[in-house]
């Protein structure tokens, strides 16, 4: 169980492990944001001091006691569980781990700050709720992280939980240690105006000194308006400061007397008002909705000490800051697949390129056990140049990450021909890293007609033929390793999540039956009992049912379907030529496979080295997706059998027992009847 993590290995899917801030300092390191370094003390080791000390239950039964209508009992129960906090022994393996972690951040002087897991969400902004200590050292970190943990349980955090009926959830508390900036001027900025709510302009408040004299109101900073588009300062605020807080190495932070003629000056310069616009700008297009960042300026460059949602707009304008989600494709796909397909692509791929560019997958599973996959490349840091750019600008990186590949596909064969519980977690690693590579070496094993190099496209889509038998093998195995250690569970098992697996600890029956029934996976998060509409809400977000056209397909017409002759057509690409009349079997999900007669026309999403016996019945094979070297491809031509890929819409438009005619030929699907 880890205790400690940097800031390079969260990111905002990881708020039940680091917080809400933890996890926001994490993205936005990940993200090439400019912030001081840090690691953050996971709720995991909280939790593990909670249990190793018995405190667990004692807290428990003190919060019992609570009535928020009665601040007395709100104040006793505050008192009995810092108490019992701050008194009790830290285990010794959570104290070598921040010694440790500590030394490697070669900083004298770093913050401490607690970050509570239910903490900076647009529903309950826990802000000023919890505690921070600045100016910490080495030697009394250990006593400051305590008192972080404590602070969970403040009057005005107690009461905070009950007021915004959060005392019913699980809430725990990370600790975020970060090297502290020698800032020279600091200060706050949202990048919707919070007052007029004007969607085109930014505010900046700045002031001489720290940033917590603006964030508790003992001074008036100056202030400046920037419209965002056109980019251009349209309001300055200049305010005449007197003094400001610095930061005192014997005594805590200090206030010191600023001269008049330094004082009476525009803090931050129009120059650097506009560059502080645009980093504020980078992180809301990051995240996609408006933020509230805290920032700091030292020796003329900026950094960001903490970014969160904006939650005081009005609801009826959250609409207007979306992300736009299309859909890839519907197949069949177990829960464990899409979680390490969520890990590679957003975690190890960003790692892989060294934060060029992420995917963030969001999956909906549907009544019938099919899911459908859906992207937003549709912003700068979730687009798909940015990782063909530095495959061919750094060749030898993608040759050694080629190389590493193959070496942990091969040991992960190996290790899926063992049944072990114990080999599970390593084989969730394994599947997230070979899934990281993917867009890869689909993007890049794809590319025809280019004057890019030739060897690293060949390498590229030899290794996506190697990965494509993956898929259903881990699945198999994890339908196995549950088969064989939980049979009571095995009837769940698609809807199982690893982590379940590893622990032994299921969720209800209940919980699996509703889960059965569909539900949206997103940033790593199971969220049932949604419909559509409710998740674009609250996730303001935008779930297109458009099909996703990249890569090869921005040739192709994205219209797809047409008018043509006595009937409708579906148009593809030809992977083999040839022409055949049949009646449609439509196969998504795996055990739909053996349900292929001699003569039909098999469609598919794609097909992988298992769907083989269906393929060799079917007179032709249609696919939504795939490109030459496709599965399906490669298969028609050794079977010779007429084949379309790549028509995005077959799965969507055809039915079960339509009759159709496969052109070839032509790239052409005819419905007949």
């Amino acid at each position: 169980m880890e205790l400690i993590l940097d800031f390079t290995k969260l990111g905002k899917g990881d708020v039940a492990l680091a917080g809400g801030k933890g996890a926001s300092l994490g993205e936005m390191t990940r993200a090439g944001i400019p912030v001081p370094p840090g690691f953050v003390i996971l709720a995991t080791a909280f939790e593990k001091f909670l249990k190793e000390t018995d405190l667990n239950v004692e807290i428990d039964s003190i919060l019992h006691s609570v009535d928020r209508r009665e601040m007395h009992t709100v104040e006793d129960a505050s008192e009995k569980i810092k108490a019992l906090i701050l008194s009790a022994e830290m285990p010794r393996a959570t104290t070598e781990e921040i010694k440790k972690f500590f030394k490697k951040l070669d900083a004298k002087y770093v913050a401490v700050r607690s970050s509570a897991t239910a903490e900076d969400s647009a529903a309950a902004s826990w802000a000023g709720q919890l505690e921070s200590y600045l100016n910490t050292t080495e030697e009394n970190v250990l006593e400051n992280v305590k008192r972080c943990w404590a602070s969970l349980f403040t009057p005005r955090a107690i009461f905070y939980r009950f007021e915004k009926e959060l005392h019913k959830q699980k809430i725990s508390v990370a600790v975020v240690v970060q090297k502290m900036v020698e800032s020279e001027v600091s200060g706050v900025a949202f990048s919707v105006h919070p007052v007029t709510q004007d969607r085109n302009q930014l505010i900046i408040e700045a002031s001489f000194g720290l940033g917590e004299a603006i964030v508790s109101g003992q001074i008036t900073p100056d202030s400046y308006v920037v419209e965002k588009d056109p980019r251009r300062i349209i309001d300055k605020n200049v305010q005449t400061q007197t003094r400001g807080l610095y930061r005192s190495y014997k005594s805590g932070n200090k206030w010191r007397n600023i001269p008049k003629a330094r004082g009476a000056k525009q803090v931050l310069s129009d120059k650097e008002i506009l560059e502080l616009s645009d980093l504020v700008l980078r992180i809301e297009s990051h995240y996609g909705f408006p933020v509230d960042v805290e920032w700091a300026e030292e020796g003329g460059r900026f950094y960001i000490v903490q970014s969160r949602p904006i939650t005081t707009l009005n609801s009826s304008e959250k609409t207007k800051f979306i992300r736009i989600f299309k859909k890839l494709f519907t197949r069949g796909v177990p829960l464990s697949l899409i979680e390490y397909w969520h890990k590679g692509e957003y975690e190890v791929l960003h790692h892989m390129l060294q934060g060029a560019t992420h995917f963030n997958p969001l999956f909906i599973r549907h009544k019938d056990g099919t899911v459908s996959v859906y992207y937003d490349i549709n912003s700068d840091d979730t687009a798909l140049q940015p990782l063909i750019d530095f495959v061919f600008k750094n060749p030898k990186e993608f040759f050694r990450l080629a190389n590493e590949y193959e070496e942990k596909h091969a040991e992960f064969l190996q290790l899926i021909k063992k049944l072990p519980l114990s080999n599970l977690q390593k084989i969730f690693d394994l599947m997230a890293y070979l899934w990281g590579f993917m867009p890869v070496l689909v993007q890049v094993g794809e590319l025809r007609d280019s004057t890019l190099d030739k060897e690293i496209i060949k390498r590229a889509s030899d290794l996506r033929t190697q990965f494509q038998e993956k898929d259903a093998q881990v699945e198999d195995f994890f339908s196995s390793i549950i088969k064989k250690y939980y049979p009571k569970h095995h009837k769940f098992w698609d809807v199982l999540r690893v982590s379940e697996v590893i622990s032994g600890s299921f969720p209800s029956i209940s919980e699996l039956k509703k889960r059965q029934q569909g539900f949206i996976f997103f940033e790593q998060k199971i969220i049932l009992d949604k419909n559509k509409d409710e998740f674009e809400k609250e996730f303001s977000v935008k779930i297109d049912e458009d099909l996703l056209i990249i890569g090869d397909y921005d040739e192709v017409d994205v219209d797809r379907e047409a008018e043509a002759g006595d009937g409708k057509v579906i148009k593809g690409n030809t992977a083999y030529p040839g022409s055949a009349v049949g009646y449609v079997k439509i196969v998504i999900s795996r055990n739909k496979i053996d349900t292929v007669q001699e003569g039909e026309i098999l469609v598919a999403a794609m097909t992988t080295p298992e769907y083989m016996p269906a393929l060799k019945k079917a007179s032709a094979f249609v696919t939504d997706e795939g490109g030459i070297t496709s599965h399906a491809a490669i298969v028609a031509r050794e079977l010779k059998k007429p084949c379309i890929i790549g028509t995005k819409v077959a799965t969507e438009v055809l039915k079960d027992g339509d009759l159709v005619e496969v052109d070839a030929d032509k790239g052409i699907v005819r419905i007949l009847e």
